[in-house]
Order: C-alpha cells, then sequence, then structure tokens
C-alpha cells in the first residue's frame, strides 16, 4: 500500500511538474534569463582572476541548473499562469521596455535632480516603492555582494567579524540598499513612459500572488546556486551533458 501510494505521488509530482519547454518560454516571455546571466558573468570574471583556473566549462551550466530548480518547484498549473501574466498587453511592454532600456547617465542624473525641485506625484513614487520590494531580494543582493568580495579576501576578513553569516556587515547593509535605491530610480526615470493607470495596471501584475511565487522561487535557484559557489561547490545540472559533436 506504502509503494502504491509513493507512485502515485511519483506520477503525480511527474505530471504536474512544469516542463523544460514550459520554462524556457517562460524565461523567454519574462527576460529572466539576463538575471542568470549576470551571475555567470561574475562567475566567469572571477575564475579568470583565480591562479589555477582549469575550465570555465561548469560555468556555462548554471543557466541549466537555474531552468531546473524551476522545473522542480513550478507545477505546470503554476507555469500556466505566469505565461498568459507575461502575454498581459502592460507586462509585455513592460519587459520590452526593461529589455532595451538603454539608460543615459547624464539624463538620468538630470531628471533625479528635477526630482527635488518638482517631485513625482506621490502616487507614482509610492508604486515604484512597491514594485522595487518585490524585484529586490535582499539575500540574493548579500550572496551576490559577498561573492564579488571573494576577489578580495583582505577586504572581505576586516568587514565579517560576525560569524553568523546572515547578519550583513556595516558595508553589505550600504550595498543592499545601494542596490534597493538604484532599482528606484532607474523605475522612476524609465516609468515615465507609462500613464499612472499603466503604473496601476503594473503593479497589480508584479503585485500578483504568481508573479511573487515565481520571482520567489527564481531567487532561491539563485541564492542557491551562489551559496555553492561562496563554497567553492560547482553546481552541475542533473541533467546528462550533450555530447560535443566531432
Amino acid at each position: 500500500m506504502k509503494k502504491l501510494l509513493l507512485l502515485l505521488i511519483l506520477i503525480q509530482q511527474t505530471l504536474f511538474s512544469a516542463t523544460t519547454e514550459e520554462i524556457l518560454e517562460y524565461l523567454s516571455l519574462s527576460h529572466s534569463e539576463q538575471r542568470v546571466l549576470g551571475i555567470e558573468q561574475v562567475f566567469d570574471s572571477m575564475r579568470q582572476n583565480q591562479e589555477n583556473n582549469e575550465s570555465n566549462e561548469s560555468t556555462t551550466q548554471t543557466s541549466i541548473v537555474f531552468q531546473e530548480y524551476l522545473e522542480e518547484h513550478i507545477s505546470s498549473n503554476e507555469i500556466v499562469k505566469a505565461l498568459a501574466l507575461y502575454r498581459l498587453p502592460i507586462m509585455n511592454r513592460y519587459v520590452s521596455e526593461v529589455k532595451n532600456f538603454n539608460i543615459n547617465q547624464e539624463d538620468m542624473d538630470a531628471f533625479l535632480a528635477s526630482l527635488e525641485e518638482e517631485p513625482l506625484l506621490t502616487e507614482r513614487e509610492d508604486i515604484v516603492d512597491d514594485i522595487v520590494k518585490v524585484l529586490v531580494n535582499e539575500e540574493l543582493q548579500l550572496n551576490f555582494y559577498r561573492s564579488m568580495m571573494q576577489r578580495y579576501p583582505e577586504t572581505n576578513s576586516s568587514n565579517n567579524t560576525d560569524d553568523n553569516e546572515s547578519t550583513m556587515s556595516p558595508r553589505e547593509e550600504r550595498y543592499v540598499s545601494s542596490m534597493k535605491t538604484s532599482t528606484k530610480n532607474k523605475l522612476l526615470y524609465g516609468s515615465q513612459v507609462f500613464s499612472m493607470e499603466e503604473m496601476s495596471e503594473l503593479k497589480d501584475a508584479i503585485d500578483s500572488s504568481i508573479f511573487k511565487k515565481i520571482k520567489r522561487v527564481e531567487n532561491e535557484a539563485l541564492v542557491q546556486i551562489m551559496d555553492n559557489f561562496i563554497q567553492g561547490i560547482v553546481s552541475e545540472p542533473k541533467r546528462p551533458k550533450e555530447e560535443k559533436k566531432p
């Protein structure tokens, strides 16, 4: 009876897990693969600075490990909802704007300076603040910072006096805070193309349970990958590597 129950559970997990094709479609629609590429670039840069760099082959597997994590932790029903969310006109436009967003630093600095004289509507800034809370994950940013600091062991050791790794040092707190501020400033600058009605629609979409669930799983995957990297563990994909053609 127990064996039958376990078999049924395994069958249900197989039937209701998101497929590779569904995850790849989601990554394409959401442009979320850019987050993984950013981490891969950090890993590559750090590996190139190591004296005994055997190969960068494992780094290129990061995106596959990320995909596999999403497949294991997102159901087919959830990914269908996520795909429907990203097909909404407001989300389609948001992704397009983010994907093609080319910041002119001088223009953005001038824009931010102008806000001191003539602030934006409080409602718009409140919406941006709410979006930033969802988009910027503190644990992920902390791990990202600690990974980067591995390049500078003398600086890293002088700032990590607390044995509790979950506790941020003052420098780490400043980094995480700066990432929130940077994201907010970019959104304030970039969201000028959206009307207040569209901003409200965007907030509702990003504040939805399915968006938060997907982002939570994404962040968990990235945190795990970076945790492994910090500990010197290579995250390897579970699916067999494809043999290179001669």
